[in-house]
């Protein structure tokens, strides 16, 4: 079995034939989905996604790029929803993004900060996007931990950063989402890192429709792609594609309680 921990099923990308998508993963063995939202209005749109797939979980956010949207009445929204909805399993996705000038910085933070906060008091994983930002996502990080007084519990979804960021963000606990990227034949920097990264802590993702593996890269991603990231992966991490689906499976179990 394989958990796609973060994808984005709800997009209008998959709207004409999201039942052969959803067919093709199952016959590739992808049985467990993270389907995430990036801002309010698609909060709802994923959660009546999971009504006939049981095999679909939700996590609600307010992605770095649309925090400009972000205000305390959304976060409580936000914490609402989560809260008395089974189906909702994390918070986010949340973090930073400096790549690009979509929302100002201090709205970046405020929104992070309010997610952060969320995800521990209802006691659910954080789900992190991280962009041309990392020593400033971790700085937030480790001075939330610091705070709380609690572990921190989320992912680093994405992860395409350096063996040093990835060996931080391992301190701090967090677990790493790894996708296409890590089979693009440049990405040799990552991989490296992705070798590092402890067993009990990745997971697999593909955040579809995006970025896919290097077959189909410039095409439209799903999780059925996923059997390529795991023959990658079992390369990069000198162990076989059942290990790797073994270990991503069970990490996913334990990080979103489920399935």
């Amino acid at each position: 079995m394989i958990i796609d921990t973060h994808c984005h099923l709800n997009f209008p990308d998959f709207n004409k034939d999201r039942a052969e998508i959803m067919k093709r993963a199952a016959d590739a063995d992808v049985r467990g989905f993270v389907t995430v939202a990036t801002e309010p209005n698609e909060w709802q749109r994923c959660l009546d996604l999971c009504e006939g797939h049981p095999q679909i979980r939700v996590a609600l956010g307010v992605h770095p790029n649309e925090a400009g949207v972000y205000t305390p009445q959304v976060g409580e929204e936000l914490k609402t929803l989560a809260q008395k909805d089974p189906r909702v399993v994390a918070i986010g996705e949340t973090g930073l993004d400096f790549y690009r000038d979509n929302a100002p910085r201090d709205k970046q933070y405020e929104s992070f900060t309010r997610h952060l906060e969320i995800a521990a008091e209802l006691k659910k994983p954080f789900i992190l996007h991280c962009r041309a930002a990392e020593a400033e996502m971790l700085e937030v990080l480790r001075a939330f931990q610091k705070k709380s007084g609690t572990p921190l519990h989320g992912v680093w979804h994405c992860f395409t950063s350096t063996t040093e960021f990835g060996a931080q963000a391992a301190e701090l606990g967090l677990y790493f989402g790894l996708g296409g990227i890590v089979t693009y034949p440049k990405a040799n920097d990552l991989r490296a890192a992705v070798a590092t990264l402890p067993p009990d802590k990745i997971l697999l993702e593909t955040d579809c429709p995006f970025l896919p593996p290097k077959p189909w890269r410039g095409q439209r991603n799903e999780p059925a792609y996923l059997t390529n990231v795991v023959a990658t992966l079992s390369e990069v991490r000198k162990t076989t594609g059942e290990d790797i689906q073994r270990a991503t499976t069970e990490n996913a179990r334990r990080l979103f309680g489920t399935w």
